[in-house]
């Protein structure tokens, strides 16, 4: 069994006779494989990893004969069901790092939130494996980087 299945995914936005930003798109991962999306700017990338993960909102219109993640079917989940899938076990890294974290919050709560929710951390385990995982990748000063 796949990991990942997309069989004819169309992305688009508008209407039923809207121009497909994705049209047709057929892709396979299995497990243990490892799959990089590239291509030109505006070639759908993103909107197809978007599509998956149930990201595309109104007016944007998502259809496929198959969209289905670890045998889960992701064009019938629930909003709830998806976010328990959505940041634990499917993820993106969007191409805009200035985009990547919200200015609003800090630095530490989006890591801690992320580990609270989907792997059901208590506030003190989460902060301190944020500061690991910040560490990991070598941010300078880790610890006060938590609270920027």
């Amino acid at each position: 069994m796949s990991l990942l299945e997309i069989k004819n995914l169309n992305v688009r936005f508008g209407d039923k006779n809207a121009v497909p930003v994705v049209d047709g798109l057929d892709l396979t991962v299995d497990k243990g494989e490892v799959l990089a999306i590239v291509g030109e700017s505006g070639s759908g990338k993103s909107v197809t990893m978007m599509a998956l993960m149930g990201l595309i909102e109104h007016p944007g219109i998502v259809t496929a004969d198959s969209l289905s993640f670890d045998g889960k079917d992701m064009l019938k989940l629930s909003n709830r069901q998806r976010r328990q899938i959505v940041g634990k076990d499917l993820a993106m890294v969007f191409q805009d790092p200035m985009t990547a974290l919200n200015p609003s919050y800090t630095v530490g709560f989006q890591i801690e939130e992320v580990l609270r929710l989907h792997l059901k951390m208590s506030s003190k385990a989460a902060r301190k494996r944020a500061i690991e995982l910040l560490e990991k990748v070598e941010i300078p000063g880790a610890a006060s980087r938590m609270d920027a």
